[in-house]
């Protein structure tokens, strides 16, 4: 009993020493860093594509550097003697203002990239099918317009059309063109069915994904904000806000309810007298 009790108590220090939670704290921070790297290359800054995937990298693993800035500052805590401690933590304390700036605005970023992204999709999807719509026009007129077969597979080779093979060449005018019209006719219907099946994105398809990196984004704010010293405070971020709000939404009716009982007990002073 007693060597497992000593073992116990010994990896119950280990566990809460100082230098071994500055570790942990520091393998977190490498952690994140990798897995936003990931997510980093290709640079493609104005890509409204990357920037959903690098805000989707941040959120998804901001939870390792919060988890790593609380246990580096419970580390300097129980290390209140180690300078080095002291100044990590107060480091990555100043470096969590800019995180909680940060993750606020992936908000109005994620909504602008998702707009983006909808509007270059439905795009891309309209012009392909009005591009296909434009070949198979000049292809029709290519066939009306043609005085001989060898002409017709020289208009519809030079316009990518259907290939023509030496026996079919070798038919009648009437039945090429016949044959060819049939071809296009199938390829007008593909794309009519084309149309119909790729109707237009519209933004509230993105609104759940929105929602969700939104109040992940947010949670993510006040999180590093709790943990968050602006330089010459000695409060966090939160706690100052906190403040400011509380002096907006309740100082004016302070000094209105300290006025009034001021003059509450003026009047319980006078009763007294009088009586």
């Amino acid at each position: 009993m007693p060597p497992s009790s000593d073992s116990s108590r010994s990896g119950t220090a280990v566990l809460l020493s100082a230098p071994g939670l500055s570790v942990v704290a520091l393998v977190l921070f490498v952690l994140f860093a990798s897995l936003v790297a990931a997510a980093l290359f290709p640079l493609l800054l104005l890509d409204p594509a990357w920037q959903l995937r690098l805000a989707a990298a941040l959120i998804n693993s901001a939870a390792f550097p919060l988890l790593g800035l609380a246990l580096l500052q419970i580390a300097a805590e129980l290390g209140p003697h180690d300078p080095l401690l002291k100044n990590r933590a107060r480091l990555c304390s100043r470096l969590a203002v800019a995180a909680a700036l940060g993750f606020l605005l992936l908000l109005p970023l994620q909504t602008i990239a998702g707009l983006q992204t909808i509007r270059t999709v439905n795009n891309a999807q309209a012009s392909r099918i009005q591009g296909a719509e434009a070949k198979l026009k000049a292809l029709r007129q290519a066939v009306r317009g043609a005085a001989s077969n060898a002409e017709l597979s020289q208009q519809l080779q030079k316009l990518q059309g259907p290939v023509l093979r030496p026996a079919d060449i070798s038919q009648p005018m009437p039945l090429l063109k016949a044959q060819v019209a049939a071809v296009l006719d199938q390829a007008a219907l593909q794309i009519s069915r084309e149309r119909e099946a790729s109707q237009p994105r519209t933004p509230l398809l993105l609104l759940p994904e929105l929602l969700r990196n939104a109040l992940a984004s947010l949670a993510l704010a006040l999180g590093f904000a709790a943990l968050a010293v602006r330089p010459g405070s000695e409060r966090s971020l939160l706690q100052e806000l906190q403040s400011s709000w509380r002096r907006s939404r309740f100082g004016g009716s302070g000094r209105r309810v300290s006025n009034a009982d001021g003059d509450y007990l003026r009047e319980l002073g006078r009763a007294d007298r009088d009586s």
